[in-house]
């Protein structure tokens, strides 16, 4: 049973030591020795001079967030996000059944408790008492029937109907009004992880217009233009008893990099998403601002299309990505902050393959595969932006070393606030931009034939049996070694070249407080709930 006092979802262990995540109750920083590169191994130091955290949270004033714009595409409907800034939207307007904890194990959240029958092919959820809705009606099953249903229809294009695809939403039971049974059309045994995605909101029984749209977060709704900001005012009545602590919330988008910094450093917003690494490098010596950092499994990956030319050809994929100098891309785009990838989603969560051999660079036998693929004088354009810290550096310097395996590589250098609502999911190489998920959840969501975002195209259906019968498989052994195979398939024939991992680095005023690294995403999930203003 899944309940409030046993929050960790079995049968995970607790995650690797590097991934547990150091409870500040002060600000998080980077911290590096004069003339090194700076590295994070999972310790977080107290900015130099930050003042201590209060003990008692200071109540009102109006928390400004910059994020990561998604232009005209902007929504506040929780099973359309896309960009960063609508997961924040979402997260602070609606709440989920279940979410991740700083130390990536699952927490109940509306739900009280889930229950799995004997083979966890039906699961019964439990919802907690005394939720109310923005508009005072209360929390029922029928709310999260409705909502499953919305998400996972057999029309939807919504974001979650992968991940719950397997739910037999036409046969979700009311069992009283707290209370729902989840029958499933195979067996799951992790059910609650799936939950936890941004996308996963539940929404009030019958909604469908989301010009003014009605929660049950700590946050209400006040006003919204796409591509420019958002404005919610506090829920006095929210189930988290005092919180939030802020009377306001406004979001704001502001897709250059640059601008970001420069907004928070002058006043104009009290937090931001994704300090790049030089200038986070830079802030740990002028100290203008604290950087909250969590260890965490990001990445910017490439991706190459596995149905399109020239990377149909699975000797081509094989190529580039051997082409690849990893500890030099880290280097080079992370400024030393990240450490190696191996291809692979999850580095750090419970179920990732590490018995699998480090890829390393291998020029001699990059060019023999693409001799044998007729493609010894390749030329491609790659698809990156400055969407993401350490995107375009990672795509420059690839782009350099593939010259040494005869490889032309132009990089596109696309508009950040409009990177992926233009050609994303078309092109047949390009580069995206990934937060920590539990690696089911990842697979559901990009992997699927009919994931949302395939955008490896990797269509085999015989992986995607595969992959059911891994999730399916109660006895935990058994499961890892299907999962293990799974991941080795991809490792072996996947379109994504995951070259690094990076912590998430956020900035912070120095009189914002209550943040807490959450390798889930930026600024501690997007809980402001949390935040509070020590001025």
């Amino acid at each position: 049973m899944f309940s409030e006092d046993a929050q960790a979802m079995q049968p995970h262990d607790p995650l690797l030591s590097r991934r547990d995540i150091l409870r500040l109750t002060a600000v998080g920083a980077l911290a590096g020795a004069a003339g090194l590169t700076p590295r994070l191994d999972g310790v977080f130091a107290a900015t130099s001079g930050a003042p201590v955290e209060a003990a008692k949270p200071k109540r009102g004033g109006r928390l400004r967030v910059g994020h990561v714009g998604g232009g005209t595409a902007e929504t506040v409907d929780p099973h359309m996000v896309v960009a960063p800034v609508d997961n924040a939207r979402a997260v602070n307007l609606f709440d989920r059944l279940t979410r991740l904890k700083p130390d990536l194990t699952v927490e109940m959240e509306l739900a009280e408790s889930f229950e799995p029958n004997a083979t966890a092919t039906s699961w019964t959820a439990r919802l907690r008492k005394g939720v109310t809705w923005h508009d005072g009606k209360p929390l029922t099953a029928d709310d999260v029937i409705y909502t499953l249903r919305r998400i996972g229809g057999p029309k939807s294009t919504f974001i979650g109907a992968s991940t719950i695809v397997q739910i037999d939403i036409a046969h979700l039971k009311k069992l009283d009004n707290l209370t729902v049974r989840m029958p499933l059309k195979q067996a799951i045994a992790e059910l609650p992880l799936l939950f936890t995605g941004y996308f996963m909101g539940i929404v009030q029984n019958g909604a469908k217009s989301f010009k003014h749209p009605i929660g049950t977060g700590a946050f209400m709704f006040e006003s919204f233009t796409p591509g420019q900001s958002s404005l919610f005012k506090r829920n006095p009545n929210y189930w988290k008893t005092g919180q939030p602590y802020v009377d306001d919330l406004e979001i704001l988008s502001i897709p250059d990099q640059g601008a970001r910094l420069n907004a928070l450093i002058g006043g104009q917003v009290d937090a931001i998403e994704y300090v790049n690494y030089a200038q986070a490098k830079s802030q740990m010596s002028l100290q203008q601002i604290n950087l909250l950092v969590a260890q965490n499994s990001n990445v910017v990956p490439i991706t190459m299309s596995c149905d399109l030319a020239p990377f149909k050809d699975v000797r081509v994929r094989q190529a580039f990505r051997l082409i690849a100098d990893r500890p030099a891309l880290v280097n080079a785009a992370q400024l030393g902050f990240g450490t190696i990838g191996n291809d692979l989603f999850g580095k750090g969560f419970q179920g990732y393959d590490t018995a699998l051999p480090q890829r390393h660079q291998d020029l001699d036998q990059a060019r023999s595969l693409l001799k044998k693929a007729g493609q010894s004088n390749l030329q491609v354009t790659l698809y990156s932006s400055k969407a993401a810290p350490g995107m375009l550096e990672s795509a420059t310097a690839f782009a350099e070393q593939a010259k040494a395996a005869g490889v032309t590589i132009s990089v596109h250098n696309g508009p950040a606030d409009s990177y992926y609502s233009n050609n994303y999911l078309k092109w047949n190489f390009g580069q995206t931009q990934w937060n920590a998920y539990p690696i089911i959840v990842w697979m559901q969501q990009a992997l699927l034939s009919n994931a949302p975002y395939n955008e490896t195209h990797w269509y085999r259906p015989e992986w995607d049996k595969l992959f059911n019968e891994a999730i399916g498989t109660l006895d935990a052994g058994k499961r890892q070694t299907l999962m293990f195979e799974v991941q080795k398939q991809l490792w072996d024939e996947g379109g994504y070249l995951m070259w690094g991992f990076a912590p998430q680095i956020d900035g912070l005023a120095k009189y914002v407080r209550g943040a807490v690294p959450n390798p889930a995403a930026a600024l501690g999930a997007y809980d402001y709930r949390d935040f509070w203003l020590d001025k």
